[in-house]
């Protein structure tokens, strides 16, 4: 990409967060659901399956590219994205003999409350970790104890088969983790797009290319009245790649 349209992208990429991505995923949902009737309920849950395994496909290609295991632990060690804004708010609730992990407070449902879409929303917090797991190694597991997009006071994570030595053990791979952030996290203008993407590619192999496309651009004119014609074609043009071509990605 030319050094120009980088720093365009990169420009337009700071106007994207989890707000996007929580909202376009939504209305996505929605306009599959309404298109489709009770078929698109499924239409819906296999493309957000298909968004998880291919993010944590990508993570497991890293993390073999570095010679590392794809193990629960590197599993979060190439995490694609991080809350530089501050709104979530997650805290570990043990580290042995199994590690466990507890979110009190989220963007993303956050974001669903505020324009009416947690209903939507809630198909993603009941497939999103477990199929991102399974994408990154199919051995391996996560148990979800509830969502806070289904009522619950927290979402709670059971790591299984996962466990840390010390609070040293896990501060170590934190600290890993950050070292490896500037080629490893994406932004959101990429993970909205990949959202897109992931949606589109389903509702054309199930439903055919009209009423694909008829979900589609019902869904991103509501995305367009909420942020915009602008961030709307950025959005569009960054959902063109192939979103399983690391090497092809932008850093942070």
């Amino acid at each position: 990409m030319p050094e120009r349209a980088v720093f365009e992208r990169e420009k337009a990429a700071r106007e994207f967060y989890i707000e996007d991505h929580a909202v376009l995923y939504g209305l996505l949902v929605k306009s599959v659901r309404e298109t489709l009737g009770e078929r698109g309920v499924k239409v819906g849950e296999a493309a957000t399956i298909l968004y998880a395994r291919e993010r944590g496909l990508r993570m497991a290609m890293r993390c073999r590219a570095d010679g590392r295991p794809l193990t629960h632990r590197n599993y979060m060690v190439y995490g694609e994205w991080a809350d530089a804004r501050g709104w979530c708010d997650s805290r570990m609730a043990t580290i042995a003999p199994e590690y466990s992990t507890e979110v009190l407070t989220c963007g993303w449902c956050k974001s669903w409350e505020k324009h009416g879409l947690l209903e939507y929303g809630a198909v993603y917090c009941g497939l999103i970790d477990e199929n991102l797991v399974k994408g990154f190694n199919p051995e391996n597991d996560l148990e979800v104890d509830g969502t806070l997009s289904r009522g619950k006071p927290e979402c709670v994570f059971h790591w299984k088969g996962c466990r840390f030595d010390s609070l040293d053990d896990l501060k170590a791979d934190a600290d890993l983790r950050s070292s490896l952030a500037f080629r490893t996290v994406r932004d959101f203008l990429y993970h909205t797009a990949h959202v897109l993407s992931a949606f589109t590619r389903v509702c054309y192999l199930e439903s055919g290319l009209v009423r694909g496309d008829e979900i589609i651009e019902k869904a991103l004119e509501d995305y367009k009245s909420k942020f915009g014609a602008e961030k709307t074609a950025v959005l569009v043009e960054e959902s063109k790649q192939n979103f399983l071509l690391i090497e092809a990605m932008p850093t942070t």
